[in-house]
């Protein structure tokens, strides 16, 4: 790859994990001491970022990291729904049998994967991520249209980037300690927990297309309600100016 997708690639990532925290500045200066790259790269990465409205342009204040807030997670998961929806409907009355078989391999390698919790490593995390997402990917494979798979990715690339925020920004220090630990792991076992996966598997594979919904919309649900235990209050989670 080329210097400037290197360190867009490397941008992207560290914004995505909130590592660049929500309105954090995006000074070239300082960006060149960090990732090490020279001026042209970080000038070429910066709008490719605002593109995908994970950088905004403010005049006299530069680039910064797009905000986030409650709003703006609840928007994206009613933009999830409305998007998986469409994919997984259509997936179902198109899926053949290689889609079925790519939908129960990748369940089974989630099903060996542990799911997160408290305390768990960044490396646990993000191996059971990417063995969510590609179940996920499987469910909606068939669905045939490139641009909804295109704003499925997008969506799902902001709503990490929320979700990582809340759980390792700094607003959610010391949060678990203060919230009812019985009912946020109840709530987290039915989101992470493989039960619910495996229901909408069964679902997906039987043809039910009216369950599958159902139930999809139930599992989206699930991971809002995660986020509201956390944070009960509707403006706790915001990062806006």
């Amino acid at each position: 790859m080329s210097k400037s997708e290197d360190a867009f690639t490397a941008l992207r990532s560290d914004i995505l994990d909130a590592v660049l925290p929500p309105d954090e500045p995006l000074v070239i200066a300082s960006l060149r001491e960090r990732y090490g790259y020279g001026w042209t790269p970080l000038r070429e990465a910066l709008p490719r970022l605002e593109a995908e409205n994970l950088v905004v342009f403010q005049q006299n204040r530069g680039y910064r990291v797009a905000p986030v807030s409650a709003k703006s997670l609840r928007d994206l998961q009613a933009a999830r729904l409305a998007v998986e929806s469409a994919l997984l409907q259509s997936s179902i009355e198109k899926g053949d049998g290689d889609w079925e078989g790519r939908i129960v391999a990748a369940h089974h390698l989630l099903a060996k994967a542990p799911s997160p919790a408290p305390g768990m490593k960044e490396e646990g995390v993000r191996h059971w991520e990417e063995r969510h997402d590609a179940f996920h990917d499987a469910l909606l494979g068939a669905g045939g249209s490139d641009w909804l798979m295109r704003f499925q990715r997008q969506t799902a690339d902001q709503l990490h980037r929320h979700h990582r925020f809340m759980v390792h920004g700094p607003n959610s220090r010391g949060i678990l300690d203060t919230v009812d630990r019985n009912a946020f792991e109840e709530v987290l076992q039915k989101t992470l927990g493989l039960d619910h996966h495996t229901m909408l598997m069964e679902a997906v594979l039987s043809r039910n297309v009216r369950l599958s919904l159902a139930l999809l919309k139930e599992h989206i649900g699930f991971s809002l309600a995660v986020y509201e235990t956390l944070w009960p209050e509707n403006d706790a989670i915001d990062h806006t100016d």
